[in-house]
């Protein structure tokens, strides 16, 4: 089952993205702020979570994660599937890393393809690659 994150599942947040990258990259404060925001929306599913900024007509996933004893299970597909059904977007951003190859090959098989590459973007020196999906 896939529900909207409330402000009580901040630790739950936190707690799968500390576990998805061996350290969050982000504070709780972050999520803290996020799930104010009357623009930012989390996503829930069993073991993960995804992100989502919109204004007007575009969404932009702003994190993705998946506890490690989760993953390669479909927990984020099944995610991405429910939000593509977000009323009024028609477009989806995301950023990834050039070297995350797994999150990459998931992105294209959900229909993101590559617009733009921002290189040295991230603090250890990798390329961003940008991409985008478009809702018909």
């Amino acid at each position: 089952m896939i529900r909207r994150a409330t402000t009580e599942d901040i630790d739950l947040i936190w707690h799968i993205a500390d576990a998805a990258f061996g350290s969050s990259p982000w504070p709780k404060s972050v999520f803290e702020h996020d799930l104010a925001s009357p623009r930012t929306a989390y996503f829930i599913g069993d073991g993960g979570f995804v992100g989502v900024t919109t204004i007007l007509d575009e969404a932009e996933i702003v994190s993705v994660a998946v506890h490690p004893d989760y993953q390669k299970q479909g927990v984020a597909q099944n995610i991405f599937k429910h939000i593509f059904n977000m009323k009024q977007v028609t477009r989806f951003l995301l950023e990834v890393s050039a070297q995350n190859g797994g999150a990459q090959a998931l992105y294209r098989k959900l229909g993101f393809t590559e617009y733009y590459r921002r290189e040295k973007y991230y603090r250890n020196g990798d390329d961003a690659i940008m991409m985008e999906k478009k809702i018909d």
